[in-house]
């Protein structure tokens, strides 16, 4: 009991920490003037133009793979780190991608840390003109404490009673170091992005589902509001989310990225409307087919897209 509690204690610390950093006046400002805050913290990766954000629709990417895990080389995945390349490499040769809105981060600097920075970056950049997309692939699992007993962090939304969590870099090192469901799906809420598409591949990403918060989270509500289960209310945000497997199942190896990957080069179009563009939801269709061939994995999905959410043409 004295470890649930602790372990309790620092993850609800965590949630109230990330919260007012994102709801203090400096962040409120920053969010609402869309990149008018400093953004040195961003990994020294390239500014974009403000002058391009409200030109009208742009397309923006945040791929984020872990691959390797500080000190625990036996849980390390290569093929983590190949599958977000080949997904860069897709989507920059699609005419709507451009390299600057798109950020890659893996490897030793796939840390928590560094996850909310990016979440920041696109949250500052993107507008409501705009489509982003996430693509996150790591180890997964349900929270629960050293003595297998379920966690689920406010708001209080997992039937199974447990959160999930997508480990970080030094996750092995540190029981502390992931990123949950709930936390992952508050910073997708405040994107004001028309349409939003998730992709979690790991173990246990079927619970990666939660509907986007309804209104605007930073005007409309405050952390007590959050904690008592603003999860429950839908949003208008359009979101599809891509998930390698079911809630309570293990996802193996890079199987679903790369056939997401090879659907978004145009298989997934070839099959699918045939309409020359390679939707999310068209993609999704490919890999599962491929995946379910093979029988140790169920891809699933939530689509609150209205029609279909273009990725590649």
């Amino acid at each position: 009991m004295k470890n649930k509690l602790h372990m309790k204690f620092i993850m609800l610390a965590t949630l109230v920490i990330c919260t007012a950093l994102i709801v203090s006046p400096a962040y409120n400002t920053g969010l609402n003037a869309k990149g008018q805050l400093n953004r040195n913290n961003n990994l020294n990766l390239p500014k974009v133009n403000d002058i391009q954000i409200n030109a009208g629709t742009e397309y923006w990417a945040l791929l984020f793979a872990v691959g390797i895990y500080r000190n625990n080389p036996n849980q390390n995945r290569p093929s983590m780190l190949e599958a977000v390349d080949d997904l860069y490499d897709v989507l920059i040769n699609s005419p709507q991608w451009q390299p600057d809105n798109i950020h890659v981060v893996k490897g030793s600097q796939a840390t928590g840390q560094n996850l909310i920075k990016e979440l920041i970056w696109l949250i500052q950049n993107e507008d409501g003109d705009d489509m982003s997309l996430i693509y996150i692939t790591t180890h997964g699992s349900p929270l629960l404490t050293e003595n297998g007993y379920p966690i689920d962090i406010p708001p209080k939304d997992e039937a199974d009673g447990a959160d999930e969590i997508l480990v970080m870099y030094d996750g092995f090192d540190n029981p502390y170091a992931f990123i949950w469901d709930d936390l992952l799906n508050f910073f997708l809420s405040l994107l004001q992005s028309q349409g939003v598409c998730l992709i979690v591949d790991s173990c246990f990403s079927g619970g990666f589902n939660d509907a986007p918060f309804k209104g605007n989270i930073i005007e409309d509500y405050t952390l007590e509001s959050f904690s008592e289960g603003l999860a429950e209310e839908i949003a208008t945000q359009g979101r599809v989310v891509l998930m390698s497997c079911e809630e309570d199942t293990y996802s193996y190896g890079s199987h679903f990225s790369n056939y997401l990957v090879d659907g978004l080069w145009g298989l997934a179009d070839l099959f699918g409307n045939s309409d020359g563009v390679n939707s999310a939801e068209e993609a999704f269709d490919y890999a599962q087919s491929l995946v379910d061939l093979v029988g140790h994995q169920h891809p699933t999905i939530l689509d609150l897209y209205p029609g279909e959410f273009p990725i590649t043409s």
